[in-house]
């Protein structure tokens, strides 16, 4: 996002195929089948278009969820998490600070979430990657993807002594508020966003509740900067990522800064009935992405 030390205690062989494996492989081949509808939908209306993500992810979620069969559960009111049975300490605090972002961050967005959140708990990064058939140099410690919250164990990446010190450690630098961030933002566009936008709203959102922020990329100063039209033409491709990232972070904060927070949530609300980005801000803030960048540098000259 280290060798996967569980990964022989939970093979195939040890547990019996039977419900589990069948499961897994009915809802991959409808997972298969809506892969395959999904890219018609650009053709279709809005309404359609948003029930037609919404079919798919929950699919893609129900598999996510599937894959886990044989791991354990824990359970809470609006979460529950999956586990190796060696993180238990580390899935119940996973659970534990997601409920404790749970109601501001509902609060924030207006919605509430009507099934509970499954989390997926890894035991390495090396496990985490792998299910995404990422490479080894990825360091991810939380992803957000298809309705469920994948999460690398707190053991795994805090090295601090004492149960205290890793609960205040994962709560501040951890990744679950700004991965129900992405949930939220998700669910209530229906999946119509740009990917600078969600990931500006994660920061900003675990940057109001924890005052967690990237640290400023070493030598960002001597290498400029990433225009509006960087890292909303190509944000996963730009060479420095944590730069993209601080980049999406002042855009949005800059449009919380000078126009509101509630404009924010009113420019999710229309990417939830289908209008597209720059229209919305068009409707919402009068600019289109070169306004954008010219005042929010201008703003950020004058308040940071």
């Amino acid at each position: 996002m280290k060798p996967v030390t569980t990964q022989n205690t939970w093979s195939c062989e040890s547990h019996p195929a039977g419900r589990g494996g069948a499961l897994i492989k009915a809802v991959k081949i409808l997972a298969a089948a809506f892969v395959l509808m999904s890219a018609f939908l650009w053709k279709i209306p809005a309404a359609a278009k948003s029930y037609s993500y919404w079919t798919v992810r929950e699919i893609f979620k129900a598999y996510t969820v599937a894959g886990t069969w044989n791991m354990e559960k824990l359970t809470s009111e609006h979460f529950y998490v999956k586990f190796r049975p060696e993180d238990r300490d580390g899935a119940a605090l996973a659970l534990e600070t997601a409920e404790y972002f749970y109601r501001p961050v509902t609060e924030d967005f207006g919605y509430v979430p009507r099934v509970r959140v499954p989390i997926i708990l890894y035991s390495s990064k090396a496990e985490l990657n792998r299910s995404f058939g990422w490479e080894a140099k990825e360091s991810a410690i939380g992803v957000y993807y298809a309705g469920a919250i994948r999460v690398l164990s707190p053991h795994s990446w805090i090295y601090e002594d004492g149960p205290g010190s890793v609960k205040e450690t994962f709560v501040s630098s951890g990744p679950m508020a700004h991965e129900f961030t992405h949930l939220m933002v998700d669910y209530l566009t229906g999946g119509n966003y740009p990917r600078w936008f969600t990931e500006g709203m994660a920061q900003y959102e675990e940057y109001k509740l924890t005052g967690f922020e990237f640290s400023e990329p070493e030598g960002a100063s001597n290498n400029g900067f990433y225009s509006m039209k960087d890292i909303a033409e190509n944000f996963d491709d730009l060479p420095s990522q944590s730069l993209a990232y601080r980049e999406a972070f002042a855009a949005v904060r800059y449009i919380a800064g000078v126009y509101g927070e509630d404009t924010l949530y009113d420019l999710i609300k229309s990417l939830g009935d289908g209008m597209e980005f720059e229209d919305a801000m068009q409707k919402h803030l009068k600019l289109d992405y070169d306004g954008l960048e010219k005042c929010r540098r201008e703003w950020a000259l004058s308040n940071y």
